[in-house]
């Protein structure tokens, strides 16, 4: 008898918990979307909403994505999230630019290359002239298995490339923002090539 009163009492306890850690995340998005909605103030708006969020995430496992003040606050989060990528891209798509400047002369030998030569030549080329030097320990590549691959091994071979080349695996610390630019030129072509062949 006294052991169900106390599992009574605990889950008491814990209702009673969930429910003021409710109450709090509830007032705090009232607090948040008048921060966002009338007051402007973003920073301010984010800090709370945030909060919400870390609330929400005690409230585990229960499911709150029907409930109101957990849907308006993950998409305020969620909007200025998609507003700091906006502005990151912008900011990318700017400093890229002088560094486009630069490579001038790659970029047009890679446009021409992707142009005329077949896939195996596009492959032998970049991997002689310009090989990816911020994977150079899993760098590993026959070249002269590469220049004769047959067609149904070309899909392959680009998948590979691509993985070579991606630029989310540049330290640009050591390898400076003009390589990573240029390896992203490299994967937005070859990646072109690679769904071209998709249906093939």
């Amino acid at each position: 008898s006294s052991g169900i009163n106390a599992e009574y009492g605990r889950k008491a306890l814990l209702l009673t918990r969930e429910n003021d850690v409710e109450q709090e995340a509830i007032s705090l998005t009232k607090i948040g979307i008048l921060y966002h909605k009338v007051l402007l103030q973003k920073s301010k708006a984010k800090g709370v909403l945030m909060r919400v969020l870390q609330l929400a995430q005690s409230l585990q496992p229960r499911n709150l994505s029907e409930e109101k003040w957990f849907k308006d606050a993950s998409s305020i989060i969620s909007e200025y999230q998609r507003e700091q990528k906006r502005k990151e891209e912008k900011e990318w798509e700017k400093s890229r630019k002088k560094y486009l400047e630069n490579l001038k002369t790659n970029l047009d030998a890679l446009k021409e290359n992707m142009d005329k030569l077949s896939i195996q030549k596009i492959l032998v080329w970049l991997y002689t002239e310009h090989p990816p030097k911020h994977c150079a320990k899993k760098f590993d590549v026959d070249i002269e298995q590469i220049s004769k691959a047959p067609g149904d091994a070309l899909k392959k071979l680009l998948a590979k490339a691509i993985v070579y080349y991606h630029p989310d695996k540049i330290d640009t610390k050591v390898h400076g923002m003009e390589y990573k630019v240029w390896s992203e030129e490299i994967v937005k072509n070859l990646t072109g090539k690679y769904e071209m062949m998709k249906g093939v």
